[in-house]
């Protein structure tokens, strides 16, 4: 066994431009030189115990890493893992099924976020025999009350345990922690997880032969981004509640007057619970991307491909109207697909076979993103001379228009100025500094999607408006 230097090769790549998700993926190894901490805008990121002790290892860092260097691709994973029995579409990944539909059975939809389709997957796994435990995220008081922060991943076995997870979580979260117990506790398991999750776990069950062997399943959730700790304390402040005070938050409150993509914020503090429509909150526009991580915005994965089923929303016209939510779902493994097969014929599940074009159109807005807006992101870093992650793609496209580049560079500006100006609001005890430094930015962005003619029109009135003020004319 000899001494690998990979661990400062992360560092000075990965670790050092800003791309770790927080994963926790390099800190699994027994005497891995890295921990996971909590930076000062609210995310976790992987650091060096010491820099100038490296242990002892087998592993290659660079290799357990979701952006590291020499790692396998989302495609080469899934080839490796489902080429044999599944299709493939290059924007879904591999698949064997793909369904839209809820669950009709027990409480399942009704306690979360959409069609409850996360949390059967994961008890029908337990039920039918498949794993002794699952693998989630949840909140550390569950018991007491589903919304309490601080969220972490934890190891349930009981129906009752895994619906204590059942709920999105737009939070930090790592998995060392967890994937140190799946390795100390023999068992199969079923582990939950965002697409750079899963790829992580990939990449350690390729050099970690315990936890090859104890973790059985992988499901993936459809992934916009991460957001850091910082997201849900700026809604609940907007809502009254400082950081300091936040005890609770529920991202997706359903309203049952209202269509699903029309959710509410909860929020809980010392001073009791509040609830506000989430559009009506600043920094809540998905798209804008505030709070986001940057490794994120160099992630070409949205339908956790490396993942044997992945869920989501149905964001799709024939299902958004039904306030209780609908699930999209795709699998890649024989077992998983065939569960809800089973459960369909048996009424516990109403399922459309929703075709993988849908699939794609479901998730339009992440997909361009994702997959044609990184050309942008990446080349803004080539152009600053900062190293990158290598992506499945061969070179920067130079040929896009103009304005989607504008539009991208300002989603960037929005990364960045979110989290500055929310960490000085904390320092200065002031949500307005947060939303006025942030204002001018999103005005900007939000005037690139309005039609040219119709901005063209603005600025002739607002032209004309100004001319007649100049020369006296007072509106009446």
């Amino acid at each position: 066994m000899t001494t690998n230097q990979s661990p400062q090769a992360l560092n000075d790549t990965v670790i050092a431009n800003g791309y770790c998700v927080g994963c926790g993926a390099c800190a699994v190894p027994e005497q891995s030189p890295f921990k996971i901490v909590m930076d000062d805008y609210g995310q976790y990121q992987s650091a060096l115990k010491d820099a100038n002790v490296f242990a002892t290892t087998q592993n290659d860092y660079e290799k357990l890493c979701p952006f590291g260097s020499g790692a396998p691709n989302e495609d080469e994973i899934g080839k490796q893992q489902f080429s044999e029995t599944c299709e493939y579409n290059d924007q879904v990944g591999y698949y064997n099924g793909v369904f839209a539909g809820h669950v009709t059975e027990g409480d399942f939809r009704n306690q979360g976020s959409s069609g409850g389709m996360g949390t059967w997957v994961l008890n029908e796994l337990l039920s039918k025999g498949l794993v002794d435990y699952v693998v989630h995220v949840k909140s550390e008081t569950a018991a007491e009350d589903l919304h309490n922060i601080p969220f972490k991943y934890q190891v349930s076995e009981s129906l009752e345990e895994t619906q204590q997870g059942g709920k999105s979580r737009y939070y930090p979260i790592e998995l060392s922690e967890v994937l140190k117990t799946v390795r100390n506790k023999p068992g199969r398991y079923a582990v939950v997880g965002l697409p750079c999750f899963i790829k992580s776990i990939r990449l350690l069950q390729a050099q970690d032969p315990v936890l090859a062997e104890r973790i059985q399943y992988c499901v993936g959730l459809v992934c916009g981004h991460l957001k850091s700790a910082h997201y849900a304390e700026s809604l609940a402040w907007q809502m009254g509640i400082p950081p300091q005070d936040l005890e609770g938050i529920d991202f997706r409150a359903k309203d049952p007057s209202q269509p699903a993509n029309r959710y509410s914020t909860y929020a809980k503090g010392p001073s009791g619970e509040k609830v506000v429509p989430t559009n009506q909150l600043f920094g809540a526009d998905w798209g804008a991307g505030a709070f986001k991580y940057k490794a994120c915005d160099f992630c070409d994965d949205v339908f956790a491909e490396t993942a044997d089923v992945v869920l989501g929303d149905a964001w799709l016209p024939e299902y958004v109207q039904d306030s209780y939510g609908t699930n999209v779902v795709v699998t890649r493994n024989q077992d998983i697909r065939q569960l809800i097969v089973n459960a369909r014929i048996e009424g516990r599940l109403e399922m459309d076979d929703l075709g993988v074009e849908k699939a794609v159109q479901s998730q339009d807005a992440g997909l361009r993103h994702r997959k044609r807006g990184i050309v942008y992101r990446l080349n803004f870093e080539v152009e600053a001379d900062r190293w990158v992650p290598s992506k499945r793609l061969a070179t920067p496209d130079h040929a896009k228009p103009q304005l989607e580049k504008e539009k991208q560079m300002l989603r960037v500006q929005m990364r960045d100025l979110s989290h500055e100006s929310f960490k000085q609001a904390k320092e200065r005890s002031d949500i307005n500094v947060y939303i006025k430094r942030m204002t001018p930015v999103y005005s900007k962005y939000k005037r690139l999607g309005i039609p040219l003619k119709s901005r063209l029109k603005s600025k002739l009135k607002s032209f004309i408006l100004r001319t007649l003020k100049i020369a006296g004319y007072q509106r009446r």
